[in-house]
């Protein structure tokens, strides 16, 4: 194994593997839900969804009524690149 896949994972880490993984494609769910599945807090939760909403494609989190909810629309997350079309991807 390499040092990179021995590295501890960080919490931020953590949460983009759940979305990769876990969460189904087109298939909404609440923060509550990943609060219960991962153990973080609400607030770090959403804290971290704001920044991966900045940084990946393929992923939506917006408020519907008085809860916060997230989906993806691809299999997994991919990291914006800075010098392509994906950065006008809304």
């Amino acid at each position: 194994m390499s040092e990179k896949e021995n590295a501890p994972k960080t919490g931020l880490d953590k949460i983009i593997a759940y979305l990769n993984e876990i969460l189904e494609i087109n298939h909404p769910i609440a923060i509550a839900k990943i609060v219960e599945d991962t153990g973080f807090s609400w607030s770090f939760i959403k804290k971290s969804l704001t920044k991966i909403k900045d940084e990946y494609d393929g992923f939506h989190f917006e408020k519907s009524g008085s809860t916060w909810i997230i989906w993806k629309d691809r299999d997994h997350l991919i990291k914006k690149l800075d010098k392509t079309c994906s950065r006008f991807l809304d």
